[in-house]
């Protein structure tokens, strides 16, 4: 009786430590990755955008470019869709004076979240015809006066971003993907 009360008392602590029981090995937790603010992106600008054509505050699409990678690992797929602003445009000037461009990526759309983007400017200016312009002007003081109103309607260049420009832009914030 005390060999079967013993082998009792050992399989009943055993029970009780989990040893005899069938234990479902406790789930492997990935970590989130996290892509850090600042992290460059390549994107392309999707409809043309000009000095002439483009108003403020108008948005364009934008795409991904390259894939973002975090350790080999594609963490943003590319060819994710996302938009940008036009921040200012003003045509040339019938002066000479340059058109200006001003535009900005605002964001990525990563599996329906918004992924905010920055510090891309493509802030181009059209060729100026100031220097022509003073040239006419300096010309036109020696002759007819007539000539001299000539250099006032001499156009500056517009700027234009074809659709299909490639651009640069950095994530606004850290963007934690799930594994």
């Amino acid at each position: 009786m005390t060999k079967a009360f013993l082998r009792l008392a050992v399989c009943c602590s055993a029970l009780s430590s989990g040893i005899l029981l069938a234990q479902s090995p406790a789930p492997v937790q990935v970590a989130p990755r996290i892509v850090p603010a600042l992290t460059l992106v390549r994107i392309e600008i999707l409809e043309t955008q000009g000095s002439a054509l483009s108003k403020p505050d108008a948005h364009f699409p934008i795409r991904l470019v390259d894939p973002v990678q975090i350790d080999g690992k594609t963490v943003i797929a590319a060819g994710v869709i996302g938009e940008g602003e036009v921040v200012h445009a003003k045509r040339s000037s019938m002066s000479g004076g340059p058109g200006e461009l001003i535009l900005a990526a605002r964001w990525l759309d990563v599996n329906g979240r918004k992924v905010g983007l920055r510090s891309m400017h493509i802030s181009e200016s059209g060729k100026s015809a100031i220097k022509d312009v003073n040239r006419v002007l300096f010309a036109s003081v020696a002759t007819v006066p007539v000539a001299a109103a000539i250099g006032w309607f001499m156009t500056g260049k517009e700027v234009v971003v074809p659709s299909g420009t490639h651009a640069e832009a950095k994530l606004a914030a850290d963007f934690t993907v799930e594994p």
